[in-house]
């Protein structure tokens, strides 16, 4: 129906109940009291269901009398008649509301037409049916458990009129607040939006007056929901994923979604404090798209030692000095690993390196020259790339393993001999019984794995280079190391006693990657308990 230059849904204008304002009508009577019904007259914008106020008298429209026959319901000279007498009495009349914005708004644009809001580019029926329904939802943020049904509909539409009149930001930001509604494991859009949702997925879905609501609602959805590609959402067709929850995306790489998320925690993709179930853990699917393609494809250790022809040991010494880098570093995953870094490496190498005979007594493996002179592969690695040292590859061995240098190079790249008792030094064993530890090795491997500084001597018959430590070595292990021993220096307390202490904190002795250096512990831990 057409109504003011307004085009209507039929029953946004017809309904058995016929509504208007008491006060209006008992001054028409008063006009001419003697021929009242002469001045009655019916105003057509009362009978629009999204008015519920007359501006002008800042009263509620209420209802006049409810017939289901048309010919009964619009037979105004019979119905005046009917209730003149009540509305002359002021029967009808209740206490006065102020307009809201909503209201004038309204009043003026069924009244002129002039609209100075971002609606005035809306059908006026889509524009209150949608400020309605979306501030019937908004009401859900507030407590109005003190308001009527009617002043809870009008407060609605006063909230729905002021999130929609400024545009499209304003109404994603009330959608945005609504999508707090809806956190939990299973929480569709409908938790969040409830009858807004439904109306415009069902009601509305093939109106074209309701397009710009239905637009904007579907972008804040595909905003907070991962929606697979296909599906259709709002009457759109959504060709490609915008979003990937963990849920879906452990689903899609076909892992644990614990595993994942550690994967996107270290990307960055989300936060390691996000408390939302994995359902609704959001990410970018398209900018995160490689690392969901190659987590699948990671390996471990194993594997890679396998496909670049390493032993362990080998494999562990590129890993330790950097060589070889895995694509996280998180100590509880297993399978952190690219194949093509390995591969990658072994080809560099296989480009520098020339043919040596495996009985030339001159070269070494590369593992070899590290456990005769204590040098790090990574170090020999950056000479090989640098042109420091020549590289070869033992013609009877495929791949990593294969590959050789000059004995009489690495001798070369060996520090100076010095005297140990020229320089302050004590052996790991004379240190490791001032802190307690009497264990052989424990040092020497903490500091091989580059949590300790120590310092290397040529060994004096050619044999490996021997761990000593300086003054500074002694003050850097310290800095962040604790034994039993320096703890009850520190504390005066028993070591049993102390040692209760930080088991009952859940304090565990220094092991990452499970590996054992006895009992020493970080200096931060111990003291956080202790001190």
């Amino acid at each position: 129906m057409t109504f003011r230059d307004e085009v209507f849904g039929t029953r946004s204008l017809r309904k058995p109940t016929i509504r208007g304002c008491p006060i209006c009508l008992r001054e028409d009577m008063e006009a001419n009291l003697g021929q009242p019904l002469t001045k009655m007259t019916m105003r057509g914008h009362w009978q629009v269901r999204a008015c519920s106020l007359c501006v002008d008298h800042q009263h509620s429209l209420v209802p006049l009398w409810e017939y289901n026959r048309p010919e009964e319901r619009y037979d105004l000279s019979s119905r005046f008649e009917d209730i003149k007498d009540t509305v002359l009495a002021g029967e009808l009349e209740q206490p006065r509301t102020t307009p809201s914005a909503y209201d004038i708004w309204l009043d003026t644009r069924l009244a002129t037409g002039a609209d100075e809001t971002w609606l005035a580019g809306q059908s006026l029926d889509a524009a209150t049916k949608f400020c309605t329904l979306l501030g019937a939802e908004l009401l859900r943020l507030e407590d109005t458990s003190d308001l009527g049904e009617e002043a809870q509909l009008r407060r609605g539409q006063a909230l729905g009129f002021n999130a929609t009149r400024f545009g499209e930001d304003k109404i994603r930001e009330a959608l945005d607040a609504l999508v707090s509604l809806a956190s939990g494991h299973n929480d569709e859009p409908q938790k969040a939006f409830g009858k807004l949702y439904v109306e415009l997925t069902q009601f509305y879905l093939a109106k074209e007056d309701f397009a710009p609501f239905r637009k904007i609602m579907r972008d804040c959805i595909l905003d907070h929901w991962p929606i697979a590609p296909g599906e259709t959402v709002l009457g759109y067709f959504q060709p490609t994923r915008k979003l990937h929850s963990v849920g879906t995306a452990a689903r899609e790489a076909k892992i644990g979604p614990a595993l994942l998320e550690q994967f996107l925690v270290d990307a960055g993709a989300i936060t390691a404090d996000d408390q939302r179930p994995v359902s609704r853990k959001t990410f970018d699917a398209v900018a995160y798209a490689d690392l969901l393609a190659e987590v699948p494809t990671l390996v471990g250790p194993a594997r890679m030692q396998h496909e670049m022809g390493a032993t362990r040991m080998q494999f562990k010494s590129l890993a330790e000095d950097g060589v070889i880098k895995p694509r996280i570093q998180v100590a509880t995953i297993n399978f952190p690993w690219r194949i093509s870094d390995g591969l990658a490496l072994v080809e560099e190498l296989l480009g520098i390196a020339q043919p040596v005979a495996p009985t030339n007594a001159k070269w070494e493996g590369i593992h070899q020259a590290k456990k005769r002179t204590g040098l790090r592969v990574g170090k020999i690695i950056e000479a090989l790339r640098n042109g420091g040292l020549q590289l070869g590859h033992y013609s009877n061995i495929d791949g990593y393993a294969g590959f050789c240098v000059l004995k009489a190079e690495i001798n070369s790249m060996r520090p100076p001999k010095l005297k140990v008792a020229d320089h302050g030094l004590i052996t790991a064993y004379t240190f490791g019984r001032s802190v307690g530890i009497r264990a052989s090795g424990w040092f020497k491997k903490l500091a091989a794995e580059g949590h300790t500084p120590e310092t290397l001597t040529p060994h004096p018959k050619g044999g490996p280079d021997q761990s000593y430590l300086s003054p500074d070595d002694i003050t850097q292990f310290h800095k962040r190391f604790m034994t039993p021993a320096t703890m009850e220096q520190k504390f005066g307390q028993h070591r049993k006693i102390l040692l209760g202490k930080l088991r009952a904190a859940g304090v565990e002795t220094f092991a990452p990657n499970g590996e054992d250096y006895g009992p020493v512990y970080l200096r931060n831990e111990v003291e956080a308990v202790l001190e």
